[in-house]
């Protein structure tokens, strides 16, 4: 089963109905006899491994020591118990107050955008809006000053390219250097905040304390990496891949404009039905686990795919069927057990805000093309568009 074909790429989604239809987890023998991987799909099987508690996420198990870096260290990289302190002392980072004193700015920021393109009549979505709002927004939250927002754009787009398979040797060590350079930026802004705190999130993290533990320098560092990069790629793709659902079903559109309190059900059903995240990180069993009569043996990698889980018809009804006022909508989009994204409320004020703001502004948005351009698939398992072409 090819799982790197454009094809694919383009549209994975009969490749997962087959996956379903086996009716158990499938295992998928890696190119050159190198080892593989068990593929899980089903919504239950999916949401049992990510609430297993002997299935690791300790990248040591699968990458090589070393080449992760402050990456390594992080939540998304550790088990408890070093992973439930990691997430007790970064739990500050993203509560409900925080996120709702963002609401006005992340506002401000969307509108400024479509004022800058309206009088152009069309625009590429993803760099005119999709991308720059996410990387306003958790620059403010970092505290970065403006100056620097390009500059880690380019550093969060290298990194995720690092990781992409059809790269070249030189593109990937121009990766690497913004890995590296990256690193020292946070580690420069961790020191300063750490002698003058501020108001933003990382002096937030650098004074959270729980007892007598805190974050150090090295941990925070790892810790605004992921951020920006997590927070940043998917939530370009959540606003990328939800416009082009939305104007490519214009029943949904019109009913969305003249109800506009259904944008919350909607952002739900865009994370579900095109999911940016379509393949959660590798996970590696430590104990044997039995799955639909297969036993997964320790040492064995397993991958949950996001994207077959959420077109489940055991858990969605149609569900290939494109609907905003789909209830209930217990979509994985955002994983599930301890890993659960720290930043989807973040996430989701974002959507709401920027399709709310689009829809008002740009009532008559339509596509420009019928052929979405999807980039290939990379480590981080993103669902990304290369494009967006669209008219108002």
């Amino acid at each position: 089963m090819d799982l790197s074909s454009s094809a694919f790429f383009a549209n994975p989604y009969p490749t997962y109905q087959v996956l379903r239809e086996i009716g158990t987890p499938y295992w998928r023998q890696f190119p050159g006899g190198t080892g593989g991987s068990w593929l899980v799909v089903a919504y239950d099987d999916v949401a049992a491994i990510l609430k297993e508690a002997r299935v690791s996420k300790y990248p040591q198990f699968l990458v090589p020591d070393g080449q992760l870096g402050v990456l390594a260290r992080t939540m998304q990289g550790t088990d408890p118990p070093d992973h439930t302190r990691l997430r007790r002392l970064s739990s500050g980072a993203f509560t409900p107050a925080r996120v709702a004193n963002l609401e006005s700015r992340i506002t401000q920021i969307a509108n400024a955008l479509i004022a800058g393109v309206r009088a152009d009549g069309g625009m590429d979505f993803i760099p005119a809006f999709a991308l720059p709002l996410p990387v306003m927004v958790i620059s403010e939250l970092l505290g970065i000053p403006v100056e620097d927002w390009e500059q880690f754009a380019a550093w969060s787009n290298q990194i995720v390219q690092a990781h992409t398979k059809r790269i070249t040797d030189g593109e990937r060590c121009v990766a690497r250097k913004g890995l590296t350079e990256l690193q020292a930026y946070f580690d420069g802004l961790v020191r300063a905040r750490r002698d003058l705190p501020g108001e933003d999130l990382i002096s937030a993290m650098v004074t959270a304390r729980d007892a007598d533990d805190r974050l150090t320098d090295e941990e925070l560092v790892g810790t605004c990496m992921l951020l920006l990069i997590a927070g940043f790629e998917t939530t370009v793709d959540l606003l990328a891949n939800g416009m082009l659902t939305l104007l490519s079903h214009p029943e949904q559109y019109e009913l969305l404009k003249s109800r506009p309190e259904l944008m919350p059900s909607a952002v739900e059903e865009m994370l579900r039905y095109e999911s940016p995240v379509q393949r959660g990180t590798f996970r590696c069993a430590r104990e044997a686990i039995t799955l639909q009569g297969i036993t997964i043996s320790p040492g064995q990698r397993v991958e949950t795919f996001l994207g077959a889980a959420n077109r489940d018809p055991g858990q969605f009804p149609d569900p290939d069927r494109f609907d905003i006022t789909r209830t209930p909508n217990r979509h994985l989009a955002f994983g599930a057990g301890i890993h659960y994204c720290l930043g989807a409320a973040l996430v989701r004020t974002e959507a709401r805000i920027a399709f709310t703001c689009l829809l008002q502004a740009l009532p008559r948005m339509r596509l420009t093309t019928r052929t979405p351009q999807w980039k290939p698939e990379c480590l981080f398992r993103f669902r990304s568009l290369a494009a967006l072409p669209v008219a108002f």
